[in-house]
Formats: C-alpha cells, structure tokens, sequence
C-alpha cells in the first residue's frame, strides 16, 4: 500500500528536511506552505516533496486542506518539528506491508527537551493519531490542539519506536509558544461558557506539577525534568487566570 506525508510549514528550514528524511517509504511528500520567508521550500523541493501555498486560517483548517490533497491508500500527518525515529519508520514501512484491520493507528511521542530525549515528566506516555486510511478520518475544526477525528472504524496502538518532537527551540521560545496557546485556549472555552475561580487558578497547576514531577517520573530527568513539570504547571496557571480575567471583564 502507498502512503502519503502531508506537513503543514511556515518558516521551518531548521527542520522541514529532517521530518522528511525520516520517511523514506512515502511514495508522496506534500508539503503546504502558508508564506515561508526562508529557505522551507527548497528545502522540501530538495527531498523530493510536492510543495503548495494554501492560506492559514487555523491549524486544523490547514492540515484538513492538506490531507484533502493526498493520494496515498494511507496518509501520515506530521508537524514539521517532528520526526520519526529509525526503529518506528521501520515499524511503520513493514505495518503497511501487512493485511491491516486498523483503520487508523496511535504513534508514540517523545519530545527532545533541553537537550534531553525524555522518557518522563509532564509529556510521558503520549500517543497521538497520525497514521490512518485516506478518507476515513478529518480534522474538526478547533481553535487549538487540533486533533485527528476518526469517522468509523478500529484505531491500533504501535508500540515500537516513536516520534521526536523537537517541539521548542529554547526556554523563550516555549514561554512565547505558552502565551499564544494559552490565550487561545481561553477563548475557546470563553464561547463554550466555560468558567474559572480561584480553586481552579490554584489548585490546578499545583496538581499539575506534582503529577508531572513526581506520578510521572519528571525527577528522574534532571534539570530538563523539573524545568518541564515547572513551566508546564505554569502553562496551567496561566490557561485558567487568563480565563478568568476574560470573565470579569465582560461584566
């Protein structure tokens, strides 16, 4: 069966080529740019991918648009900071060899952070949907943390390998990353009623730090571990009292 890779860029020169390295067995590369002013679409030109301009509006707006253009029997969804690691790129070639009653399959993320590949801390155990039949799955429209929707059918779990997520550059491009996040997440839940009160302002992130630091292993990873379970608590300080001010100012 032949697969498509679809990615979503803007100015990701430092990392567009390493994502499509990591899957050779792609028989397309689309790439679907919304206005790169560096070197991205030579650089994917390069590896071989077709390259298109389409538009941003939303994150799941534009990588709808882009698994609308694939070919492949099967599609695989990938950010442009993301790659697959050699033992899951071989997982995956030899999965789509073999009679599949899957219609979709969950991919294990590790994320590179502070220089460390960790294993614990506030992001272990991700899996994420990427891989799934063309046409059996979509990318409802949300305003942030855009996620795959499988329409009908089985999803199975691969258990070899897993996805690098180079998902920050450095600590201020994380802090910068949080605040756009965080605000956007807080008008989404502002329109579904959603409301925030000091309970939730506090204990909230407290939770946060302590499952991520010591429930989920994130002592175990040294200083890139405390700093993670850290700033992620922050990130859910910062959610629910932006939440809360957007409340009180409508008053």
């Amino acid at each position: 069966m032949n697969l498509s890779l679809v990615v979503i860029t803007l100015n990701e020169e430092e990392n567009i080529g390493r994502c499509l390295e990591s899957v050779p067995f792609a028989s397309e590369m689309i790439v679907i740019d919304s206005g790169s002013t560096d070197s991205t679409i030579a650089i994917a030109e390069k590896h071989g991918a077709k390259v298109l301009s389409h538009s941003f509006e939303s994150f799941s707006k534009q990588k709808q648009w882009a698994i609308e253009q694939a070919s492949g029997d099967w599609v695989l969804s990938l950010d442009a900071d993301e790659s697959l690691d050699t033992e899951l790129s071989n997982e995956l070639e030899s999965l789509l060899e073999d009679d599949i009653e899957h219609v979709a399959f969950r991919l294990p993320f590790r994320i590179l952070y502070m220089g460390r590949l960790l294993r614990f801390g506030p992001w272990s155990g991700e899996y994420h949907t990427r891989l799934f039949r063309k046409g059996s799955a979509h990318f409802p429209d949300t305003g942030v943390h855009e996620g795959l929707l499988i329409d009908s059918g089985t999803i199975g779990t691969v258990r070899r390998g897993f996805v690098v997520h180079r998902s920050y550059d450095s600590l201020s491009d994380q802090m910068e990353k949080m605040f756009r996040y965080s605000r956007l997440w807080a008008e989404e839940e502002y329109r579904k009623r959603r409301k925030s009160n000091i309970l939730q302002i506090l204990l909230r992130p407290a939770w946060r730090f302590i499952s991520a630091y010591f429930f989920r292993g994130g002592i175990l990873e040294g200083v890139p571990g405390l700093t993670a379970s850290a700033i992620s608590a922050f990130y859910v300080f910062l959610k629910w009292a932006i939440l809360f001010e957007m409340r009180i100012s409508t008053r």
